[in-house]
């Protein structure tokens, strides 16, 4: 077991992808103090690897030192892979393998770039459909084509939202107007998709789209428009949706009709 291990194991642990660490925090890490040539040269902290069994320690862990100040005592550690990685986790050093085959080969080569990080993001752009008590199923602002629904109201003093991906938008928009107007038994059986949203039929509704041509699908920068037709397209866009509702601080839910 090497002296840094516990370094290694701490920075797997971590969630942050910056860790500003003082060197005493470090130390404490350690459970030892770190040698003079780290407080006094900044080439102790290199990201050379090899054979300095202090960098493997955290470049086996998935992260690297952005820089240092040991004027202030400070060194920036900055992740690589989001988790770290398994030899990271493992709490030991795996035995390296050499490939038997050439297919072993190719696909080590071709897993080392599908590991790298990867950004997903949502550019979506909704369209205003208003209040669906005083919005008519037969208006014309209310398109047949799939997309996203988003039904929002106040609960409390708090604005509540409901995330649908649906096939058809007039045809949920139909149900929920129906569900809203009927009486007695009938509005407890039509207010069936509204009840999974966890509103009131009674209560002021706001509805917004998301209309095919108008969610983009961005990997690393680069985007194509989502084809919500596509049923498992469609979930996908609701769901990083419902998690930015999430993240602006509002009660949200992911409702499937």
């Amino acid at each position: 077991m090497s002296k840094y291990d516990p370094l290694r194991e701490h920075l797997a642990r971590l969630d942050d992808v910056v860790w500003a660490a003082k060197l005493d925090d470090v130390e404490e890490i350690l459970g030892s103090g770190l040698p003079r040539s780290a407080r006094e040269h900044r080439t102790w902290w290199a990201n050379s690897g090899g054979s300095l069994v202090h960098q493997n320690a955290w470049l086996d862990a998935g992260w690297r030192v952005e820089r240092t100040d040991l004027m202030r005592n400070v060194v920036v550690f900055r992740r690589l892979r989001i988790g770290g990685t398994a030899l990271a986790q493992s709490g030991g050093r795996a035995g390296r393998r050499d490939p038997g085959s050439e297919k072993e080969k190719q696909l080590a080569k071709t897993m080392s770039s599908l590991r790298q990080p990867v950004t997903v993001t949502l550019r979506a752009e909704w369209t205003v459909l208003g209040n669906i008590h005083k919005v008519p199923c037969s208006a014309t602002v209310v398109p047949a084509t799939a997309g996203i629904v988003r039904i929002a109201s106040i609960m409390g003093d708090e604005t509540q939202t409901a995330i649908l991906p649906v096939e058809s938008i007039k045809a949920l928009y139909r149900r929920i107007r129906a569900a809203m107007m009927a009486d007695g038994a009938a509005k407890d059986a039509d207010g069936s998709v509204l009840d999974r949203c966890g509103f009131s039929p009674d209560a002021p509704l706001e509805c917004d789209l998301v209309k095919p041509g108008n969610a983009w699908v961005l990997t690393d920068g680069r985007g194509r428009k989502a084809d919500l037709t596509d049923p498992d397209e469609r979930r996908l866009v609701a769901k990083l949706l419902h998690v930015q509702e999430v993240q602006g601080g509002r009660e949200s839910r992911l409702v499937e009709p």
